[in-house]
């Protein structure tokens, strides 16, 4: 199936997608699988250093997860993670409240799960 014909959210970056993926849902499919077993255990990390006050240990995690992120298309939220975590380095402040930033997280990971569980629905019905 072709990724530049399926309806993404649009919370997703579908022509980098496209390109990033060679406009193949099957890479595209296998790559948020890894992202789904490795994000359990970050989101965990970056619950933690919120709930303790480890305010760089939570900036470390952003930088981390725009880069996983990005890996899946989730590409200005990304850039969001990378400039909260610039910001915060420069002034020790973050510019969007860490709770938002959890909760926007939380609700691009249910984006990415609802598009990957439609294509990989689709893909398997075009077999």
């Amino acid at each position: 199936m072709s990724l530049e014909s399926f309806p993404f959210h649009p919370s997703f970056d579908k022509e980098y997608i496209a390109e990033l993926f060679d406009n193949e849902a099957s890479y595209f499919l296998e790559i948020v699988e890894y992202f789904f077993n490795n994000i359990p255990a970050e989101m965990s990390d970056l619950n933690h250093t919120f709930a303790s006050g480890d305010k760089m240990g939570f900036a470390k995690k952003l930088h981390k997860m725009s880069s996983m992120l990005g890996c899946v298309g989730q590409v200005e939220f990304s850039k969001q993670c990378k400039e909260v975590e610039k910001s915060f380095l420069q002034t020790q402040e973050f510019i969007v409240p860490q709770e938002k930033m959890i909760e926007d997280l939380q609700e691009i990971l249910l984006h990415i799960q609802n598009d990957y569980e439609k294509l990989k629905k689709l893909s398997e019905e075009a077999i």
